[in-house]
């Protein structure tokens, strides 16, 4: 991609301060990307750093983390209904059970 295209693409800047060991840890990152031929610059690891942290934040409406928070919710709500339901077709079934048997005994003439 040319330098006028990513200008473009990322008008926006922002000055971070990182600790010697950040700098270090995104370096290693650059030079194993290197080695596999990966050819990438500092701002695209940061930029990448940023949107995963981004994901994963569930606070931020249509990041993964909240979608799947969301789905865990009605996953959990919907478990709880069927565990309801369960409970009452178990009820059902005992009644239904207690009428066979009490129509059987009135047909042996009990």
């Amino acid at each position: 991609m040319s330098k006028t295209r990513k200008a473009r693409q990322y008008g926006e800047r922002i000055a971070v301060g990182v600790t010697a060991e950040q700098r270090r840890r995104l370096e290693d990152i650059l030079r194993a990307r290197a080695r596999t031929g990966q050819m990438t610059s500092m701002a695209d690891v940061l930029r990448t750093a940023v949107n995963l942290f981004i994901a994963q934040q569930d606070d931020i409406p249509g990041t993964r983390a909240a979608i799947t928070r969301k789905l865990e919710g009605r996953f959990e709500a919907v478990e709880e209904r069927l565990l309801a339901l369960e409970g009452q077709l178990r009820e059902q079934a005992e009644l239904l059970e207690q009428l066979v048997a009490f129509f059987r005994k009135k047909r042996e003439g009990g």
